[in-house]
């Protein structure tokens, strides 16, 4: 199923009955633009993550590569910063590892 439905997932202004509005609204991944070379910058900030009891951490993922599909023929960076976790909205390690592996090059 294409989840992206003519939307760019990078924003958060997805139409409140998309299947990642939950994800998009806290506004964790970012479209930032173009750099010098003319890649898409991806920015994950993880400060926006909200309480792990209120994110399904999944489909958070499925939201990330979702993202990245749409820019996947061509270079671009993925940013990520870990500044401003807490207790209460880190993901853990192994998430993080899996998600790191679950990138490839289409």
């Amino acid at each position: 199923t294409d989840v992206s439905q003519g939307f760019d997932l990078g924003s958060p202004h997805l139409p409140w009955d998309h299947p990642f509005y939950d994800i998009a609204r806290h506004q964790i991944i970012e479209v930032a633009g173009d750099d010098n070379f003319g890649r898409k910058v991806i920015v994950f900030s993880a400060c926006r993550l909200p309480p792990q009891h209120e994110l399904d951490h999944q489909k958070l993922l499925m939201y990330l590569k979702a993202t990245l599909d749409q820019y996947v023929e061509s270079d671009y960076t993925l940013i990520y910063f870990h500044h401003g976790l807490t207790s209460e909205n880190k993901p853990s390690l192994s998430w993080l590892r899996d998600a790191y592996r679950e990138f490839d090059r289409k």
